[in-house]
């Protein structure tokens, strides 16, 4: 009850300053809370700056507004080097169905023209975040093999989807000390596995695949975590106002530490200011506001459109609603003041939110915050805010034409029209490792550590059996080189004539003479026998032999002749 005291007591004097700001049309002085560079003011991309420009990776985010689709092209230079490329804004059709074909047809005619012929950009969507739920938890520090028991076995106390009707994910962000003990600070988050499984099947059915899908804390991290809003290195929040709820998003070093949804919106504040005006509760003087003759205070009935119309001009950017003002007798300093309750509910919360963070949990204070909405830029607004909480102060603004990053592209649009690419922007900015992704959790990246795993062993094993079929191929090719060498050598000795060892000659005429003894005594003992045969051959048919007696003499002494051998021939001669 501390801080609502605090925040009570300061409420009368801080209302009365803003007012008295207002009266006097001047914002007091806001810390520059981004980068700017010097002399940029109306200068245009350089050519060297417009080509290279078109060299990075692209990547696209697509952001379903409440009632417009809101397109964001970014270029990545290096690891840390961003530029916007192109960004649009579409009504969505009428009908408002998304689960119809003729709403895919309408995102497909969208893409195509917005990606042009570019069909390799990574597409990052950003989903509603109004049934999905986040957490920041603190588990004590466990092996990698436990930790997702761990973080599981916690979320249920943080998280109320149940497991097997969501998908459930979580994201290490880091080791912090909590009362002398080492702890992992961990962020949880769920969502609807319908709402998933809807948007992959919308990109899909129009032959998108996507790279990723997040939610708006999510993308609002990347806008930190990338360094394209400055304040990277200190802890920093972003207070979303949106229709039903608000959200207040903490931020240390670029990382989501800390999120919750609160239950005050723009429609708080225009409900304030119709009930109040019409239960003639906080009255203006007669000084402060002029109220039309024909239409006298007492009679006069605010509805709920004619409040939100004028919650909405207070916008220094919308065109005021002059005939509503006129017939009610309100400027901007007596609309604030009616809908002053609802703002400080609002800031109340978060000052709670902030206590919470930095009291209870010990961590860093807070120094600065960022309010953005989808439907108001109020200048005032923020800084009543940022006052009332003492601290830094701005409207998200990361297409500011002064940002290096976006290099101009967004000079002639008001702070009212690039409020509302945050998200889209955040989206675009998203990267696999460092992005919580719902169609990528940590179950899938486990399966594809291990497809790859089973890859890498598949592949080295093919490797190997390639190197040993190399090996054995160079091997079996040196021994035929080598036979084909010896062939041709002895080819060559072959051509040339046989060359002969001295040593072996001996040997070959001992064999010799022993081959040719053993012929001639085999001769010797065969003579009679061939001489008999050649006789029968060479006798006439009508001789017949009746005895043959011979003496055949082989040896001859050197000058003699051959002939001292004789034979005998007894036949009988028949008539021819």
């Amino acid at each position: 009850m501390r801080g609502l005291t605090l925040t009570l007591k300061k409420e009368i004097s801080s209302t009365e300053k803003l007012l008295e700001v207002i009266r006097r049309k001047k914002a007091p002085h806001v810390p520059d809370m981004t980068p700017r560079p010097q002399q940029r003011a109306g200068k245009k991309p350089s050519l060297i700056k417009a080509l290279t420009s078109q060299r990075g990776t692209h990547s696209v985010g697509v952001d379903f507004g409440y009632r417009h689709l809101f397109l964001v092209k970014v270029c990545r230079h290096s690891e840390d080097h961003w530029t916007l490329c192109d960004y649009r804004t579409v009504p969505l059709p009428a009908d408002g169905s998304r689960n119809t074909p003729a709403f895919g047809e309408f995102v497909k005619r969208e893409l195509d023209s917005f990606c042009g012929q570019e069909r390799n950009v990574g597409i990052w969507a950003n989903m509603s975040s109004a049934k999905a739920e986040v957490s920041a938890i603190r588990i004590p520090k466990v092996s990698r093999g436990q930790l997702e028991n761990a973080v599981r076995w916690n979320a249920k106390k943080a998280i109320s989807l149940e497991e097997g009707t969501s998908i459930l994910d979580f994201k290490v962000q880091g080791e912090v000390i909590e009362s002398g003990v080492t702890k992992l600070n961990v962020l949880v988050y769920a969502a609807p596995r319908d709402d998933v499984a809807d948007m992959r099947k919308l990109f899909e059915g129009i032959g998108y695949s996507l790279e990723g899908l997040i939610i708006s804390p999510f993308g609002i991290q990347n806008l930190f975590g990338t360094g394209w809003i400055a304040r990277k290195e200190e802890t920093v929040a972003s207070l979303y106002i949106g229709r039903n709820w608000s959200r207040i998003d903490i931020f240390n070093k670029g990382v989501l530490v800390m999120t919750r949804d609160i239950r005050a919106g723009m429609n708080s504040m225009i409900m304030d200011l119709m009930e109040t005006y019409n239960e003639g509760a906080d009255k203006t003087s007669e000084e402060e506001t002029t109220v039309s003759s024909a239409a006298p205070v007492e009679e006069l009935i605010m509805d709920i459109e004619e409040a939100r119309d004028l919650v909405f001009s207070l916008g220094a950017d919308v065109p005021t609603t002059e005939e509503i003002r006129s017939r009610f007798g309100l400027d901007d300093e007596s609309i604030f003041k009616l809908m002053n309750a609802a703002v400080d509910r609002l800031v109340r919360q978060v000052d709670r939110t902030f206590r919470h963070y930095t009291v209870t949990l010990g961590n860093e204070k807070v120094t600065a915050i960022y309010v953005s909405s989808s439907a108001l830029v109020y200048e005032p607004l923020v800084t009543y805010i940022g006052k009332e909480l003492a601290v830094d102060h701005a409207v998200l603004d990361p297409l500011d034409p002064d940002n290096p990053s976006v290099e101009d592209r967004t000079a002639g649009m008001t702070a009212s029209e690039r409020a509302p690419y945050s998200v889209a922007l955040g989206a675009a900015l998203s990267e696999r490792a460092r992005t919580p992704n719902f169609l990528m959790t940590q179950k899938d990246k486990k399966k594809q550590v291990n497809i790859k795993l089973i890859n890498r062993s598949i592949f080295i094993a093919l490797a190997a059996a390639l190197l040993i079929c190399v090996g054995a191929v160079v091997v079996i090719g040196n021994m035929a080189d080598k036979k084909k060498t010896m062939l041709a050598s002895l080819e060559r000795q072959y051509r040339q004539g046989v060359q002969v060892d001295k040593k072996v000659i001996p040997l070959f005429i001992s064999k010799i003479k022993k081959d040719r003894d053993y012929i001639e005594a085999y001769g010797d003992r065969y003579r009679g026998v061939a001489a008999l045969t050649e006789l029968s051959r060479l006798t006439p048919s009508n001789v017949r032999l009746l005895s043959v007696s011979a003496r055949l003499d082989n040896t001859v002494k050197q000058g003699e002749t051959a002939g001292k051998g004789w034979m005998t021939i007894e036949g009988i001669i028949s008539p021819g």
